[in-house]
């Protein structure tokens, strides 16, 4: 089962391979933190989801780095449009 991370959907950015969301939380605590022992890696499958009192929403993706050397450390992933699944 994929890890089902919480992810920054309003920052978006699109390149060539398609749109690429931020990835923040898994389970409470920042992903940065826990990314060695989640064993983190390019091309892991993930879901990405977003939820508040009014809505929640989740997508399948796949994690990677957008190639910007400044954000070479920070953790996105490109989102599978067609898999994009409302849950309230």
């Amino acid at each position: 089962m994929a890890l089902r991370i919480y992810a920054d959907f309003n920052s978006c950015m699109e390149d060539d391979r398609g749109k690429w969301c931020w990835c923040l939380r898994y389970e409470g605590k920042i992903l940065d933190e826990c990314e060695n022992d989640l064993q983190l890696r390019d091309g892991m499958a993930v879901t990405l989801f977003y939820e508040d009192d009014s809505e929640e929403f989740e997508f399948g993706a796949v994690l990677g780095h957008v190639p910007i050397p400044e954000w070479c450390n920070m953790w996105m992933a490109l989102i599978d449009d067609a898999s994009f699944r409302r849950i309230r």
